[in-house]
């Protein structure tokens, strides 16, 4: 809906006709008459999706879990040299698509945006936003997404699919000027958030790959980063839990039958296609916190916005179009900054709901 507000008319790519046409129908009846072109393309493999793309052409995927079925999406825009995006915020993808098809797609000139969604465009722009305050001297950035309510009422199905399936995956951290693995909540920190500390527990996300980069960029981030750390925020008070029961899943994961258990449950959630209920979206808090070698605060930059789906259509529509309209490089995998520049995200950011909060 947002792609086609923006006046675009994107092909509508799923596994089934029947389905296809009918959202076809449904956005041809809310708008001008336009009945969107379609075309079957699973995710058993990336031929049938290969077959639609040319060298240039913008693949948005927002087929998840991703872990599970979105490879297919990747390697068809990698094998094309297209331009892809998707709404992936699940870290072991992540860093599969910058380190596994990163290399790859700058070969073929594909371009590769991952997370570019709630998950994690708003960190990353936070985090960029702190460094280029701090100037020289910073040398880590802390950055910690929050949102306060009922997250289960205000969640879709398939972000506790996603959820549940990446539980037993190894998490990772920016350590020393590398990307090093860690298990998921395996630190926990505080940020304060409205006059109240809040606690989260850590987890990896695009920012420990894509705001190392931008030292040697246009956009005045000028230190040599060692340490970049994201956190989540989202389960309260049961923060410590999962820091807790993240040391007992690491063993567990090596066990057959706790993998399989979880896979059933995640394609349990899937298949009930459950939607945030109504009048229970969430608005969220982004902090970014950029500090110097001996842990002192330098600068700190506090986005607030709207809720993740709704900033997740308008931002990845808005990328999309950028992408079509006028390409983005260089090739291969990259972050949202290193994309499109700092203004142009931080502006698209705040049309989207994503804005700097206002000073007391």
């Amino acid at each position: 809906r947002a792609m086609v507000a923006s006046g675009a008319r994107p092909v509508l790519a799923g596994r089934d006709q029947g389905r296809l046409n009918a959202l076809a129908a449904r956005f041809a009846q809310a708008g001008d008459g336009t009945k969107l072109e379609t075309a079957v393309a699973g995710t058993q493999g990336p031929g049938p999706l290969r077959q639609l793309l040319d060298a240039g052409d913008v693949l948005v995927s927002t087929a998840g879990p991703f872990l599970k079925i979105g490879r297919a999406a990747v390697a068809a825009a990698v094998d094309a040299g297209a331009i892809y995006l998707d709404s992936s915020g699940e870290p072991p993808f992540i860093r599969q698509v910058f380190e596994e098809f990163g290399p790859r797609a700058e070969r073929t000139g594909a371009v590769l945006l991952t997370g570019f969604g709630y998950d994690y465009v708003p960190g990353n722009l936070a985090g960029a936003l702190a460094l280029k305050a701090a100037g020289s001297a910073a040398t880590r950035v802390q950055v910690g997404y929050f949102a306060p309510g009922n997250i289960r009422e205000g969640t879709s199905a398939g972000t506790r699919a996603s959820a549940a399936g990446v539980l037993l995956e190894p998490g990772y951290a920016f350590r020393g000027g590398r990307v090093v693995s860690e298990r998921t909540a395996a630190r926990v920190m505080s940020f304060e958030i409205d006059g109240k500390t809040r606690q989260a527990f850590s987890i990896g996300s695009s920012e420990h790959f894509a705001l190392p980069r931008l030292q040697a960029g246009p956009d005045g981030i000028p230190a040599p980063l060692t340490d970049v750390d994201v956190y989540l925020g989202w389960s309260g008070g049961a923060t410590r839990l999962v820091h807790y029961a993240s040391a007992l899943a690491t063993p567990l994961g090596r066990l057959p039958g706790v993998r399989r258990a979880l896979d059933k449950r995640a394609r349990r959630i899937q298949a009930s296609r459950t939607q945030p209920r109504e009048g229970k979206s969430i608005r969220s808090h982004v902090v970014a916190l950029a500090g110097d070698a001996s842990g002192r605060k330098l600068a700190a930059v506090h986005l607030t916005g709207t809720d993740p789906y709704s900033f997740t259509a308008a931002i990845l529509a808005w990328a999309a179009g950028q992408a079509a309209a006028r390409g983005v490089g260089p090739a291969g995998a990259l972050g949202p900054v290193e994309a499109f520049g700092l203004g142009s995200l931080e502006a698209a950011c705040a049309a989207a709901g994503f804005s700097r909060e206002s000073p007391p």
